[in-house]
């Protein structure tokens, strides 16, 4: 692609993500909103939450799946950042949010990324599922409306969470096995499986 066509795009990316920015009410409570949702993806407190939980529940491996896949995000968005190295948008204001230096950079949205992974992880046909959904699109959304990615960022972030999802659970499952059985013989994470259950219950038969 030409430096002219490419400077043309971004042209076009930034005047339809300037439009969308304009177009969304800036009254208290919508920027509140905006605000919430931002938090509520924010790297920090997720990946903190998701620790917490996992001390909580030691044997649950679900969450430690998650804890990968978080993390994984993290690297995922650091390296493209730091290559593409594109700044945010002029337009908003941008130091009211508690950054690092590599998250200066706009190009592809984090949180766009991990909310779509989050989403796509707890996929399934339950009413909690659906709620994650417009969670996790909402999220999407805010990016642009507060200013803080263009277009094309988010839809980078999207298509990353998709593939770190794909990646995990497909063709990387190999690798993601062996990083559990690391958390399991080097951190002493221990997980129970279906197996242990049955050997409880026979202990409580014989018990009985």
């Amino acid at each position: 692609m030409s430096a002219a066509l490419k400077d043309t795009f971004r042209e076009i990316d930034s005047k339809i993500s300037y439009s969308v920015f304009k177009a969304y009410p800036k009254s208290s409570d919508c920027q509140l909103l905006l605000k919430s949702l931002e938090w509520s993806c924010h790297g920090v407190p997720f990946l903190s939450l998701t620790l917490a939980a996992l001390y909580l529940w030691p044997q649950n491996e679900t969450v430690a799946k998650l804890l990968l896949g978080l993390i994984a995000d993290i690297i995922y968005v650091a390296l493209i950042k730091a290559f593409s190295r594109r700044r945010r948008p002029i337009y908003a204001k941008q130091d009211d949010q508690i950054t690092i230096a590599m998250d200066k950079h706009s190009f592809p949205s984090g949180h766009a990324s991990r909310a779509i992974y989050v989403a796509l992880f707890f996929n399934d046909q339950s009413f909690m599922s659906l709620l994650i959904w417009i969670w996790a699109l909402s999220v999407c959304m805010s990016r642009i409306f507060l200013g803080r990615h263009f277009i094309t960022d988010v839809i980078g972030g999207i298509l990353l969470g998709a593939f770190n999802h794909w990646f995990q659970f497909g063709i990387g499952q190999s690798l993601y096995k062996f990083f559990i059985w690391l958390l399991f013989n080097v951190l002493g994470v221990q997980f129970s499986t279906r197996q242990d259950y049955d050997s409880e219950d026979t202990l409580l038969d014989d018990d009985s």
